[in-house]
């Protein structure tokens, strides 16, 4: 698994600008903290974290009314990433020194799957067909979700909650404030609900 990068020029740019206007009293700090959350706003998607996850699904075709049987293992891959819509940042609160506020929910992007077919191994009988293509686009689908399955446990919602903590901590610091950021849980229900396709068709 590797973290992705940051948009350091991005986060630069708004500390940097943010800087430049913290001096003064609470409503001059304030306006540069709205500033960065309306620049924030405008970023849809920020990625954080990325993972590349495989799954080995184990076929065995053998009915009481076949003769011999068919077996297959066939390995899928599926690259993923996390992030937050920052675009859903709301609620700021500016008490004294504390700036208040929630993360967004992440997201999970499963960005493609597929099967290694040079890596597929089958083992059929000699009255048996072969796999058909049909099957194969079957198998394909109980990859996709055996690795929605598997996403939850991966701990990339919170991977991604930490590192977003992290920039927006850095962000309000640089105003000379101090960040009071919530971090909400959330169970395994709530997760697989993250899980988004690039294509949205799952």
């Amino acid at each position: 698994m590797r973290k992705c990068r940051l948009w350091i020029g991005c986060i630069a740019w708004l500390c940097l600008s943010a800087g430049c206007s913290s001096g003064g009293g609470q409503e001059d700090v304030a306006e540069p903290v709205q500033d960065v959350v309306s620049a924030l706003n405008d970023i849809p998607k920020l990625y954080l974290v990325e993972a590349k996850v495989d799954k080995v699904l184990l076929m065995n075709d053998q009915e009481w009314y076949t003769i011999g049987n068919r077996k297959c293992m066939i390995p899928v891959t599926a690259q993923v990433k996390a992030g937050i819509d920052l675009s859903k940042l709301k609620d700021i609160r500016i008490e004294g020194e504390d700036v208040y506020l929630t993360l967004p929910a992440p997201f999970i992007e499963i960005e493609s799957s597929e099967i290694r077919h040079d890596e597929v191994q089958t083992s059929v009988g000699l009255l048996r067909s072969n796999f058909t293509q049909d099957e194969f686009s079957q198998f394909a689908n109980r990859g996709r979700r055996s690795i929605e399955q598997a996403l939850p446990g991966m701990g990339l919602v919170e991977q991604c909650q930490e590192q977003a903590r992290t920039m927006l901590s850095l962000m309000i610091r640089k105003l000379g404030k101090n960040p009071v950021i919530e971090v909400p849980k959330y169970n395994t229900e709530e997760v697989e609900k993250m899980i988004i396709y690039k294509d949205k068709q799952k």
